[in-house]
């Protein structure tokens, strides 16, 4: 792809974000629902493996690993420049996205294409990607973890 060029993928957010990345109810409540059941199951499992461990050297790091998909899904962007008609870079810009458990979302304006993800729990609006399309050049925003996943599939 000679004629193609990509930036890397920087974040879109503010700096504040990082003190609460949370960004709907939606994510809010799945996250709470998971750390709870998650929370107590290795909580307990800990415990019957081990009854005299402290119950906060079990407890933060999991709180603090599950906090990791919800600053993974913080918002993110990065753009392809083509020397020709940006339209035909779509065709493989949507087999990848596709291959990433994405679908296509219906749209209403024909410069901006939106993908949801497949999986239902998980299926907070901040992890949409949305392909902005101008005449040489292609925007793509949504979450971190997605886009730095596209980006190693566009250039393999």
């Amino acid at each position: 792809m000679k004629s193609v060029s990509m930036s890397r993928v920087v974040r879109s957010h503010d700096a504040v974000r990082f003190l609460c990345p949370i960004q709907s109810w939606g994510q809010l409540v799945s996250l709470a629902i998971t750390l709870a059941v998650g929370l107590t199951l290795i909580a307990t499992l800990c415990m019957a493996i081990d009854p005299t461990a402290p119950v906060a050297y079990i407890v933060i790091p999991v709180l603090v690993g599950g906090m990791a998909p919800v600053f993974a899904a913080l918002p993110a962007r990065f753009q392809v420049n083509t020397r020709f008609d940006a339209r035909f870079f779509l065709k493989t810009l949507d087999e990848s996205i596709l291959s990433l458990g994405y679908c296509l979302a219906p749209s209403q304006d024909g410069q901006v294409r939106n993908y949801l993800p497949l999986a239902k729990l998980f299926r907070w609006r901040e992890n949409m990607i949305a392909v902005n399309i101008s005449e040489h050049a292609v925007t793509v925003g949504g979450p971190v973890f997605a886009l730095r996943l596209l980006q190693q599939k566009l250039t393999a």
